[in-house]
C-alpha cells in the first residue's frame, strides 16, 4: 500500500538531511547500549551506530552524539563496553535512550575488567579501549581495540525506521508481510476472528509462522489478542476519540513540563522530526500512509521523551497509536494539510517558549483525526452515490 519516497537522484543537488534520514532508516541494525564509568559515575546510551573495523587486530567503531554525557565520559575515560541487546530488551533500549536521572535503577549489572558496567542478559559484551577519536558533525566517532569479547544464546533486538523489533528469517519476514497486508486490507470497519489454520493453508506455510506474525502485529496494536484468539477489530469514532483524548492529556502535561526548558539540541531534533513529517500529504490524500504514520509517531514520541520519563513514554506507547492509525488509514483516506501546519506551529511554539501557544495547537491537533474521519466518510459516500 506504500509508495516510494522521493529521494534526490544523482545530479539533482545535494541530499538533504530529511532524505538521508528517510533512506538510512531503511537500513536495519542491531541495538546496543554503550556503557562506561568515569570518576565513580556510571554512564550509558543506546546506540545502533556500532560497526566492526578489523578482526586482526580486533577493532570496532561507535558513534555517540557529542551532547551526550556518555560520549564525554567515553572520551575522558578512554574505555567502554558494548552490550548487544536481546529481542526482549525494548524497555532497556528505551530507558538508555531517555534522560531519566538514574538509567541503572533496577537494572542488574556486572562490572567489566575496565570498570564499565555490563548489562546482565545481553547476548554479547565487547570490552573496549579507545584508540582514536574523531569529530564528525554532531557526533564523536570512537575507534577502539576490543580487549575482551563474550557471547551468549539469544536473538538480537533490531532497529528499523525508528522502531524496535525482532529480527526474522527471510521466510518469517515474508509471512509477516503477507499477514500484515491481509489485516490492513480488511478495512477499519470490519470485525473478524482470524482463522490461523485457514490463513496458514492459504499462505502455504506452517501455522506457527502465522501465529508468530500475529504476535508481532498485536504488539503493534494492529490486531487484538483475546482469549487465545486474534481479532481484526473495527476502529469506531468513539475509540479514536478516547485514545486521542488520552494522547492530549499526556502531551499537554509534557508541554507544561518542557516548554521553555528544552535545550537547543532538543529543539533542533524536534524540528528535524517535524520536517520529516512534511511531504506526506498531497491533493487531500496521504502519498504514503505507512510512511506518514511512522514519521508522525517519531515526532510525537520525541515530544513526550523531552519529559525524561521512561514510564511516561511507555504509557504513551501503550496507546498503540501507530496500529490504530494503520488500521484506520489507506491510500484513499482523506488527509488534511492542517496536520502538517499543526506540527510546524508546535515546533515554533516550543522554540519561542510559548506554552499557551503550544497548548492551543495541541488541543486543535487532537481534533484532526475525527475531523478527517468525518470528511473521509462524506467523500466516500459521495463517490458511491454520485448525483446526476
Amino acid at each position: 500500500m506504500s509508495t516510494p519516497s522521493v529521494v534526490t537522484q544523482s545530479g539533482a543537488g545535494p541530499v538533504t538531511a530529511r532524505e538521508f534520514r528517510d533512506v538510512i532508516g531503511r537500513f536495519a541494525t542491531g541495538v546496543t547500549v554503550i556503557t562506561t564509568e568515569q570518576d565513580g559515575t556510571r554512564y550509558g546510551s543506546t546506540a545502533s551506530a556500532v560497526s566492526s573495523l578489523t578482526d586482526d587486530p580486533p577493532m570496532l567503531l561507535i558513534c555517540l552524539n557529542r551532547n551526550s554525557a556518555t560520549a564525554s565520559a567515553v572520551r575522558d575515560s578512554g574505555s567502554f563496553a558494548v552490550n548487544v541487546l536481546a529481542e526482549d530488551h525494548v524497555d532497556l533500549a528505551t530507558r538508555f535512550a531517555s534522560r531519566v536521572p538514574d538509567k541503572y535503577d533496577g537494572v542488574p549489572t556486572e562490572t567489566a575488567s575496565n570498570g564499565s558496567p555490563l548489562l546482565v542478559g545481553a547476548i554479547a559484551h565487547l570490552i573496549c579501549r579507545v584508540a582514536e577519536q574523531v569529530e564528525a558533525g554532531t557526533h564523536y566517532v570512537f575507534l577502539a581495540h576490543v580487549e575482551e569479547a563474550m557471547s551468549y544464546p539469544g536473538h538480537p533486538l533490531a532497529y528499523f525506521r525508528g522502531r524496535f523489533g525482532r529480527m526474522q528469517t527471510a521466510p518469517e519476514a515474508a509471512v509477516l508481510r503477507e499477514v500484515r497486508a491481509r489485516v490492513l486490507d480488511a478495512g477499519s470497519d470490519v470485525e473478524e476472528v482470524i482463522d490461523t489454520s485457514r490463513w496458514a493453508e492459504e499462505f502455504g506455510v506452517d501455522v506457527g509462522r502465522v501465529h508468530r506474525a500475529l504476535v508481532a502485529l498485536a504488539d503493534e496494536g494492529i490486531v487484538r489478542r483475546q482469549a487465545g484468539e486474534y481479532l481484526i477489530t473495527p476502529v469506531p469514532d468513539s475509540i479514536i476519540d478516547e485514545v486521542y483524548r488520552a494522547k492530549l492529556t499526556i502531551e499537554t502535561g509534557v508541554a507544561e513540563l518542557t516548554v521553555g526548558h528544552a535545550t537547543d539540541g532538543q529543539l533542533a531534533r524536534l524540528r528535524e522530526l517535524m520536517e520529516d513529517t512534511l511531504g506526506f500529504v498531497k491533493d487531500g490524500h496521504f502519498t504514503d500512509p505507512e510512511g506518514w504514520v511512522r514519521a508522525n509517531e517519531r515526532f510525537h514520541e520525541y515530544m513526550v521523551e523531552l519529559a525524561g520519563s521512561a514510564i511516561l513514554l511507555d504509557t504513551y506507547r501503550r496507546l498503540c497509536l501507530p496500529g490504530l492509525n494503520l488500521r484506520a488509514l489507506d491510500a484513499a483516506s482523506y488527509a488534511s494539510s492542517s496536520l502538517l501546519d499543526d506540527h510546524r506551529r508546535l515546533v515554533e511554539g516550543y522554540e519561542a517558549g510559548d506554552l499557551a501557544h503550544v497548548l492551543a495547537v495541541l488541543r486543535q491537533h487532537a481534533q484532526r483525526p475525527l475531523e478527517m474521519r468525518r470528511e473521509d466518510q462524506l467523500r466516500r459516500s459521495a463517490d458511491a452515490n454520485p448525483v446526476g
